[in-house]
This record gives structure tokens, C-alpha cells and sequence, in this order.
């Protein structure tokens, strides 16, 4: 709006601002065109292959074989979930990954948030030998046999511990929350300070509060990471009373495909479920408690990702 048109207005000249705003489509160019056709394909191809998964898992297992589905399923089933659901252990299962995933969240963010508080603070001691550790364990890690050797010798085999303790902290997420604690005012720590408040308080009480953003974005990742983790429990646990939702579907899949290599034809005919559509209905089931998950943590996901990465 001028600033004739702006004085006009104060003046009582004009009753109604919004005959100035502009409408969406007055300023729409062909660029804004392209932009919309290029982001639509780019969605389509993004989200295709999902709906085609979903659409292959509910469609008979041996009529999928052939081909040709793409849009709907050509010949429903329930089958391939009946078999996922069928399972007696799935249950236990389901509340080992809902366990691990909650415990193992919250202990990683804690843990990381802590070290990252502690590191960005430029009066900490022995400050640059931490931060050269991090730095050395990025790039250099022990690899499966010293890792194995170590969950062994501290007593953590069979031990729903080790699903928690050796994922307490990424050095990945310990940069991103340094580089979010330096993008703070320093004046607010120093005020607490100055009131008393001990670092311990000042983390808790002023640092947390304002790190929603990056809080939610690494929670997310490391939600991610153990909900759909399996090999820590192939390595490090024996026996079924430990084993996670992800475990429990990789076994079913891998008999299912025994089945099928090593049983005779009449009874993989007797058969409409296959190794292919038990898998896709088994991620389906795996992915959708953090499909319904993620709405809710999406405004503070792309806020942390995107301060984590300009911040230094």
C-alpha cells in the first residue's frame, strides 16, 4: 500500500483496507506456474511408490507376482495382515519397540543435550579435547567385532539395556544441538546466573524451553532409528522375549521365503500370501505408528532442521 493510499485510509477516505491487498492470483507469474507442475510431479513420484506398496499389500500375494498393479489392488485380501497379526508374540514384540523407542529417546536426548549444553559454552575446561573426541568418533569407530566384544564384557548381552545404552549418544546430534545452544543469547544464561540459578537450572529451566524445535527434530530421528531397528537384537539377544516389532517381521518374512523355496508347488499354490506382499504389509503396520507420530512434530521439525544447519 502508497503512502498516499496509506494516509487516505487514516483519513476515513477509504472503509475498507482490503480493496489494497493484492489477491494471490494478481500476482501470479509464470515462474509461480512451473514452480506449482515441477513440486506436483516431484510430490507424485515421492509418494507413488508408497501408495503402490500399500495398494500391493493388500492385493493377493501370488496375483501381485504377475504384475501390472499400480493404482488398486486387482485382487483384495486381507491375507498378508491376517499373517503379520497372527503371530502370538506380537504383542510382547510390540511393547519391547514401544519401550525402546520411548526410553531410548528420551535417554539419547537427555545424554546429548547435556554434552552439547556443556560444550558450547566457551568457559568449559578441557573444552577443545572434548570437542576433538567428538570430532576423532565421527569419522573412526570400532566397528561390529570391538562393539560386540564391549556388550559383552560389560554384562549387557540379553539385557534390554542394550537396546538403550549403546544408543545414548550420536555425535551426529550432539553437533546439530551445539550448533542451536550457540544460537542463543548468552544474556539470558548470564541474567539467570546472576539471580543465582545454577547451570543445572539454567539448562532445565531457560535452555530447554527454547529448543523445542531442535528437541522434536533429533527426537524424531532417534524415534525413527529404534522403532525400526532389528540388527542390535540379532547380535546382542538370544530367544523371543527381547525381540521388537521390527525383528519379529524380518523373521516372518525370511520363513516365509523358506517356505517358498523349499516347499513343494501344490502347497505354495494353497498359499496367497508371498515373501514380497508379507513384507509390504509388515512395513505398512511398522511405519504407520510414526506416520500417525510425525503430524504433530512437524512445525518444530522443519524449525530445527533448518536453525541445526545455518547456525555455527
Amino acid at each position: 500500500m502508497a503512502k498516499a493510499q496509506i494516509e487516505d485510509f487514516c483519513n476515513g477516505k477509504y472503509k475498507d483496507a482490503n480493496m489494497y491487498i493484492r489477491k494471490p492470483w494478481e500476482n501470479f507469474t509464470f515462474f509461480d506456474a512451473v514452480n506449482i507442475v515441477l513440486l506436483s510431479i516431484l510430490a507424485v513420484v515421492m509418494l507413488f511408490p508408497f501408495y503402490n506398496a500399500i495398494v500391493l499389500a493388500f492385493n493377493d500375494g501370488r496375483d501381485a507376482m504377475l504384475g501390472g498393479i499400480y493404482f488398486w489392488p486387482r485382487q483384495f485380501t486381507l491375507d498378508n495382515f491376517q499373517q503379520v497379526f497372527s503371530n502370538n508374540d506380537i504383542l510382547g514384540a510390540f511393547t519391547i519397540s514401544i519401550a525402546r523407542t520411548v526410553l531410548g529417546t528420551v535417554v539419547r536426548l537427555f545424554v546429548v543435550s547435556t554434552f552439547a549444553f556443556a560444550v558450547s559454552k566457551q568457559r568449559l575446561m578441557f573444552r577443545r579435547f572434548y570437542l576433538t573426541v567428538l570430532l576423532f568418533a565421527m569419522y573412526f569407530q570400532g566397528g561390529i567385532i570391538a562393539n560386540f566384544l564391549l556388550i559383552r564384557n560389560v554384562g549387557l548381552m540379553n539385557n534390554f539395556l542394550v537396546f538403550i545404552l549403546p544408543w545414548a549418544f550420536n555425535v551426529f546430534h550432539a553437533l546439530i544441538f551445539i550448533a542451536y545452544f550457540k544460537g542463543l543469547p548468552e544474556s539470558l544464561s548470564e541474567s539467570a546466573r546472576i539471580d543465582g540459578a545454577s547451570n543445572f537450572k539454567v539448562y532445565t529451566s531457560i535452555i530447554l524451553p527454547l529448543s523445542k524445535p531442535v528437541i522434536a527434530a533429533v527426537g524424531l530421528f532417534t524415534a525413527i532409528d529404534q522403532w525400526n531397528s532389528w540388527y542390535d537384537h540379532m547380535l546382542y539377544a538370544s530367544g523371543d522375549n527381547l525381540q521388537s516389532l521390527a525383528f519379529m517381521f524380518q523373521k516372518m518374512v525370511i520363513a516365509q521365503r523358506y517356505l517358498e523355496t523349499a516347499g513343494s508347488s501344490d502347497f505354495i499354490q494353497g498359499i496367497a500370501v508371498s515373501s514380497s506382499s508379507l513384507q509390504l504389509a509388515a512395513m505398512i503396520v511398522a511405519v504407520a505408528p510414526i506416520m500417525i507420530v510425525y503430524p504433530f512434530l512437524q512445525k518444530y521439525f522443519v524449525k530445527g532442521i533448518m536453525i541445526g544447519s545455518v547456525k555455527g
